[in-house]
């Protein structure tokens, strides 16, 4: 079992990753391997991962734009999506 991921960590795309948008609410997340189709929050978190933002900016960003939606669900689900995205080595961390 890997460790939890720090808020303050920044998450950012490995190399050869990319994302390409397809619609306001769908993203293709591009990588050496294939493609995902990434729809709904998947989307909305992937587009915010631009090496800058932290997790906590994320996740304060997005509870924000979905003020009526329980901010620990919104904090859930980030957490979810990125540690899965890190499991598959899509996803790096810098500090």
């Amino acid at each position: 079992m890997s460790e939890p991921i720090s808020d303050s960590r920044i998450p950012r795309l490995a190399v050869g990753c990319r994302v390409r948008t397809v619609s306001p609410d769908e993203a293709m997340l591009l990588v050496p391997e294939g493609a995902l189709r990434l729809k709904g929050a998947a989307s909305e978190i992937i587009g915010l991962i631009d090496g800058q933002r932290s997790v906590e900016a994320i996740t304060i960003e997005l509870q924000q734009k979905h003020a009526t939606t329980d901010s620990s669900q919104i904090t859930a689900e980030v957490k979810q999506f990125l540690d899965k995205l890190h499991a598959r080595s899509v996803l790096l961390y810098k500090d």
